[in-house]
């Protein structure tokens, strides 16, 4: 079941079963201000005689999506971060493949977390506002 979280959702979604998708996730990350998209393809070669490059992609592409925004709330973060540390090591996410423009739904780890916080408050010490926040999700390349 999606948590609403009066914001607009719906770059990214997790979860926690092979049938996340928009519909069914756990939690669904705001679009972001940056979201550098990344395949790697895993290459098992060497050099011929002549020189010549000789090899194969190993097992299939691998995607992984950057994701940060220049300010974002620190409940929505909080809420999101929260989720990931509570045994989702790895999770299934449902994202938009921008090499093969469709959605697809794999096997995923997070990965490089940060965020800074801004206008904090005196008598709580809790910020406002997180200016700087992104993560990364990486495919972990299951078949």
């Amino acid at each position: 079941m999606p948590i609403e979280r009066g914001e607009t959702l719906g770059f990214i979604y997790f979860g926690s079963e092979p049938g996340t998708s928009r519909e069914n996730h756990a939690i669904a990350a705001p679009y972001p201000d940056t979201a550098p998209f990344t395949t790697s393809r895993l290459v098992d070669s060497a050099r011929n005689a002549q020189g010549t490059m000789v090899g194969r992609m190993v097992g299939r592409s691998l995607d992984k999506q950057e994701m940060s925004w220049t300010a974002i709330s620190p409940q929505v973060w909080w809420e999101m971060n929260r989720w990931f540390e509570a045994g989702h090591f790895t999770f299934y996410c449902h994202y938009f493949n921008f090499n093969l423009g469709r959605w697809e739904t794999r096997l995923f780890y997070l990965s490089d977390v940060k965020c800074s916080p801004a206008r904090v408050d005196p008598a709580s010490g809790l910020p406002a506002l997180l200016r700087d926040a992104s993560f990364n999700v990486i495919d972990c390349g299951v078949i």
